[in-house]
């Protein structure tokens, strides 16, 4: 009689998001059997949400990718072996760089990328030694500013800025953590939102929420200023200028650690409480409140999330909440604990002094389209990392000429539906030598690709929480093992970038050490070249059964190096024009009475996390498209009824919708999620119920494209509303 194999119980951590939520996942005979929250975890205390619950299905689903694709000359898909996809891609991709030269060679790594610990350090060093500066990520669609432009222009406080634990009061500029699970330092924390929320209230802490929505966030907080799209950067001034005015801020601090104070008092000038009250469709007394509410803190932060930085002046938007935090001191001080220094990162000293700008970090090497647009510095987990900005990387595909993109290898994302200016981004990926794309599906990108790779799941493969690691705010780390051994064809992400270096003849390196590039590594020893040096060594993490605080020596601030103290500079080059065009257009906006009388907003949907999800059964039952959320009384002004076809036109563009009746939109505005839809050729929009619609076909990626970053404008949209077809 053969041996019945005992169901065996295997902690892990979902990655379905960034937000690293733990569970227990039952095995037998290599199949998850089943799924349920790790309740002994005391970070998580048990949480998880309905999108990780599904991982079972993602896993088995029937449509799932198990082995390579390779497109014929008719279109038509042949299956064949994943090592001779590599040396058909490897092949083509020597052709190129031989051609073309090395930047001609690209790589998109979209959101899903970052959930394996490994990829982004494995395909920045496979550019590294191509010599190719043509890596793009996700990051750079929504918040350049907030992960790296913020940070070069005005510096950063070396101590830490003040965590959600020790915060009194939290300004949440467009950030809905309870659906989105994202949320740097400061806001409401990824891990168990509802659950921070809750004992941050339960403890005192004030909340001042600012959406053109009342958002889960909003409808909890102590001040909801729902704001008219587009005009952050207009109430941020004007909570800036209250609180200088009103000498609310840290004088003491701004005195030893900020420069260029008055110059910014000087620039704000106009944008008084009864100014910014008419541009922001907010009441002045609304705003008072709010500015005198944070500043009283004595201890909290100003975070912003994608709906503003997706808005117009993002570079601005962030620059006044960092301003915010810095005139009010919300900064670790000499002789206070730092709450978690980080697990993952080598031990340094934290000192309470501001490091200064970092104009290099804006100075790398330059677009194709426009001087003022170039490599990105984004501050990663492994440290500062440059990439090119992705807003412009269908133009740098289009644009001929030397260092023209002519292959593209698309990984963990879906950039037909994400990219912005989505009739260029379709044109741009048509037009490439070729294409690569490693996913677990068949998204519309892969649609369009010479090869689609499949690639492995979370449950498939080892896994640290680099990403998340100073998110945290008690030093946690988890180690998360191989669950289920894959039955498929299919590799992991990063192990795509090594298997090209290989047959390119490439010699990788991962933390300044060089790769085995004969024998595939290990993800574990890529781990430990990531890690080297950590506060805790990666043996000890891994020997965890689950995620764990660790017991490591406090981190206690220390007083400034007066050799090494810099200053926050509070008016960089280019500031006092950003502020005069954000006011220029806040009084057209506020004048205007023109065709497009709709504002559109990005928004976050529980049930999907960008395009993922909408496959899988039970997140299918909660909706299969994105609906256009308009406000009850608009939607009777245009006799348009829930459910019914509406067109939704811009400028630039026309795309249908469901319309659907939410009291919780401001009047005159647009909800509506991003990265839904079809190809822009006109072939799917008959789906639009099934499918729903793609947003970025509303806007070109280079009206206005944001210094820097190149970054689009994908919020604040204006548009027009009317009816297509009855329910």
């Amino acid at each position: 009689m053969a041996d019945v194999k005992e169901e065996k119980i295997i902690k892990t951590y979902c990655r379905f998001c960034h937000a690293t939520c733990p569970m227990e996942i039952s095995v037998k005979d290599n199949k998850v059997t089943g799924l349920r929250p790790d309740t002994d975890n005391e970070v998580f205390g048990g949480y998880t949400c309905l999108k990780g619950r599904q991982m079972p299905e993602q896993l088995y689903h029937p449509s799932r990718i198990q082995a390579s694709l390779r497109k014929n000359d008719d279109g038509s898909r042949t299956e064949i072996s994943t090592s001779q996809a590599l040396d058909e891609i490897a092949e083509k991709l020597a052709e190129i760089r031989e051609k073309y030269g090395p930047r001609s060679i690209g790589s998109y790594n979209g959101t899903v990328s970052f959930q394996n610990s490994a990829t982004h350090p494995v395909a920045k060093a496979w550019h590294t030694a191509l010599e190719s500066p043509s890596y793009y990520t996700s990051i750079t669609i929504d918040q350049p500013a907030k992960v790296g432009i913020g940070q070069a222009r005005m510096g950063f406080w070396l101590g830490g800025n003040h965590t959600w634990r020790d915060s009194d009061v939290a300004l949440i500029i467009g950030n809905n953590t309870l659906v989105s699970h994202f949320s740097i330092p400061g806001g409401i924390p990824s891990f168990s939102p509802s659950n921070a929320l809750r004992e941050g209230k339960k403890r005192g802490l004030k909340i001042i929420s600012v959406d053109p929505r009342r958002s889960e966030v909003a409808a909890r907080s102590d001040i909801h200023l729902q704001i008219k799209p587009g005009q952050d950067a207009v109430l941020l001034a004007g909570l800036v200028h209250i609180i200088l005015n009103e000498n609310l801020h840290d004088e003491e601090f701004c005195a030893e650690n900020i420069e260029n104070l008055d110059a910014l008092k000087h620039s704000i000038r106009k944008f008084t409480p009864d100014y910014v009250a008419e541009r922001t469709d907010l009441a002045e007394e609304d705003i008072l409140a709010a500015a005198r509410m944070f500043a009283a803190g004595p201890r909290g932060s100003a975070t912003t999330g994608t709906g503003p930085e997706m808005g117009p002046y993002p570079n601005l938007v962030q620059h006044l909440t960092q301003t915010l935090n810095a005139i009010c001191g919300r900064h670790y001080r000499a002789g206070e604990k730092l709450p978690n220094p980080g697990v993952l990162s080598p031990p340094m000293p934290r000192l309470a002094q501001a490091v200064p700008p970092q104009p290099e970090w804006l100075t790398g090497i330059r677009s194709r389209v426009s001087d003022d647009i170039g490599e990105v510095t984004v501050l990663t987990a492994n440290g500062p990392l440059k990439e090119m900005p992705t807003a412009i990387c269908a133009d740098e595909i289009l644009m001929e000429g030397e260092g023209q993109i002519k292959a593209l290898i698309c990984v963990g994302g879906n950039p037909l539906l994400a990219w912005p200016g989505q009739e260029k981004a379709f044109k741009a990926l048509k037009n490439l030598e070729l294409l690569v794309c490693i996913d677990y599906k068949m998204s519309a990108t892969a649609e369009l690709a010479d090869y689609v790779i499949g690639s492995k799941l979370c449950l498939e493969r080892d896994d640290l929480t680099v990403l998340t690691d100073i998110w945290y705010e008690q030093p946690y780390s988890h180690y998360a093992k191989t669950v289920v051994e894959a039955e498929g064809d299919v590799i992991e992400e990063w192990a795509l970038f090594w298997e090209l270096g290989k047959r390119l003849g490439l010699q990788l390196e991962v933390g300044g050490q060089p790769l085995d590039m004969e024998k595939l590594p290990s993800k574990y020893s890529i781990l430990e070249k990531m890690t080297a040096g950590s506060r805790v060594p990666l043996k000890e993490i891994y020997e965890k059964d689950g995620g764990h605080v660790f017991d490591v020596p406090e981190v206690v601030i220390l007083p400034p190096d007066p050799a090494s103290k810099g200053m926050l500079d509070l008016f960089p080059e280019g500031l006092e024009e950003e502020l005069e065009n954000a006011a220029r257009d806040a009084d057209s906006s506020f004048a205007a009475k023109g065709e497009y009388q709709f504002l559109l907003i990005s928004r976050r949907m529980k049930n999907t996390f960008n395009s993922t999800g909408p496959e899988l059964s039970f997140l299918a039952k909660k909706g299969t498209t994105n609906p256009a959320y308009i406000h009850p009384d608009d939607l009777d002004a245009l006799d348009i009824k829930d459910g019914e076809i509406v067109a939704i036109k811009s400028e630039r563009g026309e795309i249908p919708a469901v319309a659907q009746g939410s009291p919780d939109i401001k009047r005159g505005v647009v909800s509506m999620a991003h990265c839904w839809g079809p190809a822009p050729d006109g072939c799917g929009d008959d789906k639009v119920r099934e499918i729903g619609a793609n947003t970025n076909r509303l806007i070109n990626n280079l009206d206005k494209p944001e210094k820097y970053s190149g970054m689009a404008q994908q919020s604040a949209v204006a548009v027009q509303v009317r009816k297509l077809t009855s329910a």
